[in-house]
């Protein structure tokens, strides 16, 4: 029989492999079709770009960076679940493992391609950054998980006023 902390484990891969396929199958019809279409005039469109850094254009071209970074921080979060599976609640795994999802979609993308596909353009007139599905899994993982540590912290703060 599974253990219960394995079941999460394996849970938590399930979400990972699911969020990484979604993903990596998104990037490659944009890719393929090179889509631009507007969706909603001057609030969503989905356009095709290669890019070639971070966040908001950062280190265009710097490539070995970025997988370096990203194996660091990947692996980080990986060990931190390995040491932490025994005392860390099910949304915690689970917020880290949307983050990983993501966090391995744009790292497979550096390896793959030479760079990431970005397609998802919002408010196009204020030059908002395009992102992709792993950009997204990426900062909604961050604030949900920033969220999970207010809350818990609060809790404790109000534990020991008692």
């Amino acid at each position: 029989m599974i253990k219960q902390k394995n079941k999460k484990i394996i849970c938590g891969v399930i979400i990972i492999i699911v969020l990484l396929a979604v993903d990596q199958i998104s990037k490659q019809i944009i890719s393929i079709n090179n889509v631009n279409i507007t969706i909603l005039p001057n609030i969503l469109e989905i356009q095709t770009i290669h890019n070639n850094g971070g966040a908001f254009g950062v280190g265009q071209g710097n490539i070995v960076m970025f997988i370096v970074t990203n194996l660091v921080v990947l692996g980080l979060i990986i060990r931190f679940i390995c040491l932490q599976k025994d005392f860390m609640d099910n949304s915690t795994l689970y917020i880290l493992c949307v983050i990983l999802a993501g966090g391995f979609g744009n790292l497979i993308d550096r390896v793959v391609r030479g760079y990431v596909v970005d397609f998802i353009n919002v408010f196009p007139s204020l030059n908002f950054p395009i992102f992709n599905l792993a950009d997204i899994y990426i900062t909604l993982g961050w604030i949900f998980l920033a969220f999970i540590f207010a809350t818990y912290t609060y809790k404790e703060i109000k534990n020991i006023k008692r």
